[in-house]
């Protein structure tokens, strides 16, 4: 399948897809027609990266996610371990903007109740 291909079919951004190309993250085989052809494997890791990019990793994280990914079950281990980081690191913005929102009600309740 094409990159082109692929963006349809998981609706990805192409710009994504050709970035992790570019950026050696992605790998494919090229066809007898020139062009260049992902397997199944290699999509489902470029869907993973997008997911992980969307969640705000970093770029040298995606990569070692890339790499720990085409070290097979075997590398399972690192996979997890970066993606429970990526957890806690969501989980500090939650509860950040969690913080930023009580703030915010407690603003409107303390207004309200002077014009009461």
């Amino acid at each position: 399948m094409t990159l082109e291909e692929a963006s349809k079919r998981f609706c990805l951004e192409i710009e994504h897809l050709h970035l992790y190309e570019e950026k050696g993250l992605l790998t494919g085989e090229k066809a007898e027609n020139g062009t260049v052809e992902y397997s199944e494997t290699e999509l489902q890791k470029a869907v993973q990266l997008y997911f992980l990019e969307e969640a705000g990793v970093s770029f040298d994280v995606l990569k070692q996610y890339a790499i720990s990914t085409e070290k097979g079950a075997g590398a399972a281990v690192d996979r997890v371990r970066i993606l429970r980081k990526c957890r806690y690191q969501l989980l500090d913005e939650i509860h950040q903007k969690q913080q930023s929102l009580d703030r915010v009600d407690y603003l409107i309740h303390k207004i309200k109740n002077q014009s009461d």
